[in-house]
């Protein structure tokens, strides 16, 4: 701002009133990301959320639309300094209604990125569209293992081989010589939930309960499972030492309230998504005891998560935030990073092809895949997915509630620990409590 030029009035005047200009100038260079030198006098960037919006895993779409907004917020409505219009669009079910979105908001919105995909269904049908368009995805839901090529492809959440492998030592020590029965929906996303538990369970010296040893697939098309009576008369039978399980959405609600109603006594562990959010906020006592693998917690003990709740819960009414509010919003953050990075290094390339891998230990989180080389759509000044994905190899350590992480060089998916977790009551409201610390997972 430039004072008023004063007539008549007293020098003293004249020189606050340019400090305070000088000091309003000096403020304002300062705004923008947490890397700084962002131009926030650029161009307005588009990008897309794609989320679900109706379907099985509406719920689950509303928090992840929500802890993207809360950020956003945080961030003043920029991303690396530069104003941010965001076009939304539904997953639906995913498959074709999310395919039909995500190619209007990049062919017709001419979006510089997506974010979104709730479930790996959705990330394995945008992945060619992804690689067609040269545009980034920034996944903040279920990440499939059948992805070759990442380059356009970020998740903010989890590879979803990881959280089953993440228990399975663990519950492998609790059974002893005992079997656990598996059960899981029978898509991309299931199987490598199941598989990942099992595939570390059977190292592990595990056997399965199950007839012929192994796991049970319940239908997942054209509509979710919803009913498990046929499925729960053989656990009751079954004599396992445990049930170990993935469902998410409303197949998980009704996993959970059928189990009980059966009068099953068999512990229950599964994939933090059985009790995850909107999940357990339908069951509440009904889930109590059950035993979870996530990377996340309400209870985690760090600045950030602090942060993070206080804000969430304020705007909500005192409501808790779970994974799916995080990773929406570590997207928001890595953005942020991303866009002030690509601006202040425009023709920086990525170093290295990336390549596929296993939910194994690691810490290497240096090497990134190469960048395409022909600029795409969604530019804002001379910002583009080209230079935006390249960017995003270079972003570093994101400070999020679940604790600091970094993008794996493989599969371009967090580095990150996860948490055993016992659901029970803090005062008025069912949490998962943190147990444990599980071990760290990434690639």
């Amino acid at each position: 701002m430039t004072p008023h030029q004063t007539t008549g009035r007293s020098r003293w005047r004249l020189a606050i009133a340019t400090a305070v200009a000088a000091l309003l100038l000096a403020v304002s260079g300062c705004s923008g990301s947490s890397l700084g030198g962002s131009d926030s006098g650029g161009e307005e960037i588009r990008i897309g959320l794609i989320v679900p919006k109706s379907g099985p895993y509406k719920a689950i779409g509303d928090d992840q639309a929500a802890g993207w907004r809360l950020a956003l917020d945080k961030l003043g409505g920029r991303l690396g300094g530069r104003p941010v219009r965001v076009i939304e669009a539904d997953e639906g079910d995913g498959k074709a209604t999310a395919l039909a979105a995500a190619r209007k908001l990049i062919e017709q919105d001419k979006v510089l990125a997506l974010v979104g995909g709730a479930t790996a269904d959705t990330v394995q049908t945008l992945y060619p569209l992804l690689n067609e368009a040269q545009v980034p995805l920034i996944g903040i839901g279920g990440r499939p293992s059948t992805v070759e090529d990442p380059t356009y492809l970020w998740s903010t959440s989890w590879l979803s081989q990881e959280t089953g492998a993440s228990i399975a030592g663990y519950l492998r020590e609790k059974v002893g010589d005992g079997g656990v029965w598996v059960i899981g929906p029978d898509y991309i996303g299931g199987h490598d939930q199941i598989n990942g538990f099992v595939d570390a369970f059977r190292k592990a010296g595990g056997k399965l309960a199950n007839p012929g040893g192994e796991p049970t697939w319940t239908p997942w098309a054209p509509t979710p499972t919803t009913e498990f009576s046929p499925y729960l008369t053989k656990i009751k039978d079954s004599g396992a030492a445990a049930v170990y399980t993935f469902y998410a959405g409303t197949s998980a609600v009704e996993f959970v309230k059928q189990y009980r109603q059966y009068g099953i006594t068999t512990p229950l562990y599964a994939s933090g998504f059985l009790t995850e959010g909107p999940a357990l906020t339908a069951l509440g006592e009904q889930a109590k005891g059950i035993y979870t693998a996530l990377n996340y917690s309400t209870t985690l003990d760090n600045a950030a998560n602090r942060d993070f709740v206080r804000r969430y819960t304020s705007a909500n009414d005192g409501k808790l935030p779970n994974l799916y509010h995080v990773c929406a919003w570590d997207a928001a953050l890595v953005l942020d990073k991303a866009i002030a990075e690509a601006l202040a290094h425009p023709q920086t390339p990525a170093t290295t092809p990336a390549t596929t891998g296993s939910p194994e230990p690691s810490s290497s989180t240096t090497a990134s895949p190469a960048a395409p080389t022909t600029d795409t759509g969604g530019s804002g000044g001379d910002l583009t997915s080209r230079s935006l994905t390249a960017a995003l190899s270079r972003v570093g350590a994101i400070d999020s509630p679940r604790g600091s992480w970094q993008f794996g060089p493989k599969n371009h998916t967090p580095v990150q620990a996860y948490y055993l977790r016992e659901v029970a009551q803090d005062g008025q409201v069912w949490v998962n409590r943190t147990v444990q610390t599980l071990t760290t997972l990434g690639s």
